[in-house]
């Protein structure tokens, strides 16, 4: 009876499968070509429904599909449905490509092909295809659909370029194709910020969130009518630009950390805190007592903290006939990041070997309250068709509260053993609050005079500030006996600390371009300039305290937290004599040529830039040996070169030249030293010069669709005066070995690089990999015994030279995003692979600290609710990555047991691990 049955449900699918055919085919959009990723195409049956969602390759398929005539019809928000009679035939596969008309049928042809696909996969891939530079291309899209939060977890996914990461763990600044985050800079619109940064010129990236961005834009060349301090590549994030109807989106989500979980979270009262010294609230006479700082905010609390909440909200429109646009956005993160942390001081063998010795193990445990706040606004008004206004402003707000409870062993101490658990103990309790922020303003307007000539201009209004108030350690002794940790007892020289600083921007940039119609209607010629007044000042002052009577200060008996302690102030005026308090200076003027070419298939620009800088600071306080002030001017000539050959409507090769330069930071010029708890003492150098590079770029590219991409491409950049950290004794000052900023003769980084975007109906692949090479040769200090074969002979130093990658450079980056699109559901897997580099420049032969490499898998899941709402999760580093240090060298004291030293090839230096992030939210949208 039952093969009975089978036989005949084998006859009835046989027989329906003869009955039925398969329609397939694709959508797009009928003006602009782009895929209507997710549109529905049904098959309209009697109590029965078929239909199929537009895959990421903008295709469809629906099988079974009875024969006869049925009507087709196909939807998409935004656009007109189409609907069609169709005949199905026994066992025919019937295909049929349908073109949706925008419901915006009333708008002249400009803005169908412009504006309806802003933020798309298709707009990014043509602007990469159209634009006279190497540029690569994240888009709102895109975004959307990954796990970062902020720009600075964007920037990794573009291929060339690497994250550094900030004390959090968090990603923070770019580094693009090896080059170092000084040789890039940063601009919002086009146009360059000011930092917040206490000590540099570049954008700390995590500062903007990622949800205001319409895309992302990584220009790896540049032209002469672009600023030329970009040796490496220039970001420029994008903003959300006024759409041409009513809309409005925006996102909440909830996270967690892992790390939180594990070990809770570590917080302050923040209540109390001065946000000005005594010295600034009272004036430089006054002498301070211990009763005017505050004691609560010095005392440690470990809580389970409440879960990250992270929101946006943007609106945009547009008035009066369509005249004025507008759009304003919002944005609001709070989070609550951990990471654990190993941390060596290393030192050089005293016996001639030339290996690292370990002088100090620290073991931390940070934890930070992160909140980013942002404003975006941005405003177009239309004249007429030959005059537009426009106007962004954009605030943006980055507060950091970070503890850090370290426990400091020193294992060069006398009875330290690891075996037999006795060590001489530190502890240091840092509570750190900071506040930083940037605004800029920025009117700007096109007018077109004629039919071949335009000019355009912006005005640029900025300023970066950062603040760092009552910035305290809290620093005790003691000892491990027998695994069991004594009673501590309070140090000397506890310090509070108060520093901010302002980085106020004046530019203004005049273009003027003019098509004269020579051989075609592609020559261009335009010119133009800009000129920038920068100030910058910098505030530091920091009170000292020491125990009333260290011999009355031992915990459980005379103290139990930090307000029981009894301090007596050492400096009562504060310290403001240190060199940090300076005001410094930049002003430049530039002027540029550059024409457009188009012919034989090959689009050429060739341009010349001149930038003239003047550059210097001013000491408020003079010091001994010290100039205190000082100013630098120079001026740079910047040729640029580029050709695009069309080899068909599909392939572009494209080759450039450029010459770039990246001025010092206004910090670094300045002679100065400071003692820093975290590592090493940091010192300025008023010699340091600018860097100047000599770029070669060749890429071939090919875009199979509207919406895939394949690239190819290698690099050569030749440059003088690279500057990089190193490990020196200053001649002026005396103590410890300081990082200070040098410059390395000349350097020689090179590179290939491959992306490729390809999507199939459900599947998409997105991957790219670089591999970069970089040479410089330095001198080293070696110390070896001045006759090799006398150990008794004495200890000489030997300079040496040595080449080496320059600092920051990875040899391997690559990246590797998976996604799967159904009806309702996106899910996306996502890898980033950066190889090993040089973190830290030591002096010494065969001891620079190298980061191991280091592979980061994030996971994303959408499900659409209905066609306004979508929930998603996000988990950021599935693996639990760790970032290491390390030197290629193994220890002096071969065989010497230490903690986390499992590699007797090596010495590790540091580990860091920030643990798993999850994420849940609803995003929503309305047109």
């Amino acid at each position: 009876m039952k093969r009975i049955l089978l036989f005949f449900l084998i006859i009835i699918a046989s027989y329906s499968s003869l009955n039925a055919t398969t329609l397939s085919g694709f959508v797009q959009d009928k003006d602009t070509g782009e895929p209507l990723i997710g549109a529905t195409v049904e098959v309209k049956l009697s109590g029965e429904k078929k239909y199929a969602i537009v895959g990421l390759d903008g295709s469809y398929v629906i099988k079974n599909v009875p024969v006869g005539k049925h009507l087709v019809e196909v939807s998409f928000v935004g656009y007109s449905k189409e609907i069609m009679e169709v005949e199905f035939v026994n066992g025919n596969v019937v295909k049929k490509n349908f073109e949706l008309i925008s419901e915006l049928s009333d708008l002249t042809e400009f803005v169908l092909s412009a504006s309806m696909i802003k933020g798309s996969e298709m707009q990014a891939r043509n602007l990469e295809r159209s634009s006279p530079n190497t540029l690569n291309i994240i888009s709102k899209r895109a975004i959307e659909l990954s796990p970062d939060i902020t720009v600075a977890n964007i920037v990794q996914r573009v291929s060339g370029l690497s994250i550094e990461r900030n004390a959090n763990g968090d990603p923070q600044h770019a580094i693009v194709r090896g080059m170092d985050k000084r040789y890039n800079y940063t601009l919002i619109n086009g146009v360059k910020i000011p930092s917040p940064d206490n000590k540099n010129r570049y954008i700390p990236l995590d500062i903007f969130p990622a949800q205001l961005l319409e895309r992302l834009e990584v220009s790896k060349s540049l032209n002469a009518s672009m600023e030329g301090d970009a040796i490496g590549g220039a970001v420029n994030l994008v903003m959300k630009d006024a759409p041409e109807e009513f809309m409005l989106e925006g996102d909440v989500q909830l996270g967690y950390n892992q790390i939180n979980m594990d070990r809770g979270f570590y917080t302050y009262d923040r209540s109390p805190i001065n946000r000005r010294s005594p010295y600034q609230q009272f004036g430089a006479d006054y002498f301070a007592e211990t009763s005017d700082f505050p004691t609560q905010n010095m005392i440690l609390q470990n809580v389970m903290p409440l879960p990250d909440v992270i929101g946006s909200l943007t609106y945009g429109d547009r008035f009066l006939k369509n005249k004025l646009g507008v759009m304003l956005g919002g944005s609001f993160q709070n989070s609550y990041r951990g990471v654990d942390s190993q941390w060596y001081r290393v030192g050089l063998d005293n016996f001639g070997s030339n290996r690292p010795t370990l002088q100090r193990l620290q073991e931390r445990e940070s934890s930070t309250q992160q909140q980013r706040y942002a404003i975006h606004s941005k405003l177009d008004y239309n004249i007429n068709e030959n005059h537009i206004l426009k106007f962004y402003y954009g605030n943006y707000q980055l507060n950091d509260f970070r503890v850090r409870d370290m426990l400091d062993t020193d294992t060069e101490g006398r009875n330290f053993s690891v075996t037999e658990g006795n060590g001489i103990l530190t502890y240091i309790t840092r509570f750190t609050s900071r506040f930083q922020n940037i605004q800029t303003l920025n009117p700007s307007g096109e007018h077109k005079l004629s039919n071949n000539f335009i000019i355009d201009w912006n005005a640029v209004a900025s300023i970066a500030k950062s603040e760092s108030p009552d910035d305290g350690n809290f620093i005790r002794n003691g000892e491990l006996a027998n695994f069991e940790e004594l009673p501590q007892n309070i140090e000397r020289r506890n310090n509070r600390r108060w520093e901010n600083n302002t980085d106020r921007d004046l530019t203004l940039y005049l273009n003027f371009t003019y098509s004269p119609k020579v051989i075609n209607d592609e020559t261009q010629v335009k010119f133009g300039g800009m000129y920038r007044d920068k100030e910058r000042e910098s505030f530091f002052n920091r009170y000292i305290f020491d125990p009333f009577n260290p011999a009355f200060q031992i915990q459980e008996v005379h103290w139990e937290t930090f307000e029981d302690v009894n301090f007596q102030l050492l400096n009562p005026r504060g310290g403001v004599s240190d060199p940090l308090n300076f005001e410094s200076f930049e002003r430049i003027a530039a002027g540029y040529v550059t024409t457009k070419w188009d012919i034989f298939n090959t689009e050429i620009h060739a341009g010349v830039r001149v930038e003239m800088t003047e550059q210097g600071y001013s000491l408020r306080v003079a010091q001994q040996n010290v100039n205190p002030d000082s100013s630098q001017n120079y001026l740079d000539l910047l040729p640029s070169l580029s050709f695009k050959h069309r080899l068909n409507p599909k392939t572009n090769i494209r080759a450039s030249y450029y010459k770039a330069l990246a001025r010092p930071g206004f910090h670094e010029i300045v002679p100065y030293r400071m003692s820093e708890d975290d590592g090493f003492d940091e010192s300025g150098n008023p010699g340091l010069n600018r860097v100047r590079a000599n770029n070669f770029d060749i890429r071939w590219e090919h875009f199979p669709t509207l919406t895939e991409q394949i690239f190819l491409g290698a690099f050569v950049k030749d440059i003088k005066d690279p500057i990089e950290y190193t490990l020196v004794r200053d001649r002026v000052f005396s103590g410890p070995l300081s990082l200070r900023p040098n410059n390395f003769g000349d350097a020689l980084n090179w590179g290939v690089e491959a992306d490729f975007i390809k999507y199939f109906r459900r599947i998409g692949v997105r991957m790219n990999y670089t591999y970069t090479n970089s040479r410089i040769t330095t001198t080293k200090i070696t110390r070896r015994r001045e006759d090799p074969n006398d150990e008794s002979s004495q200890l000489v130093q030997v300079m040496e030279d040595q080449t080496r990658p320059l600092q920051g450079q990875a040899d391997h980056i690559g990246n590797l995003s998976i996604m799967y699109k159904s009806e309702k559901t996106d899910i996306q897997l996502a890898a980033v692979y950066t190889g090993e580099r040089i973190e830290f420049v030591s002096p010494f032969l065969d001891n620079d600290h190298w980061s191991k490499p280091i592979t980061q898998l994030d996971f994303s899941f959408d499900q659409r609710i209905n066609k306004f709402l979508t929930l998603f999760v996000r988990v950021n580093n599935i693996l639990d990555s760790p970032y290491e240090l390390f030197i290629k060298s193994p220890l002096a004291r071969e065989g010497a047991l230490f903690p986390y030293q499992n590699n007797p090839e090596e010495t590790m230096v540091r580990i860091d691990r920030f643990g798993q992030s999850y994420r849940v939210g609803l995003r929503f949208k309305r047109n």
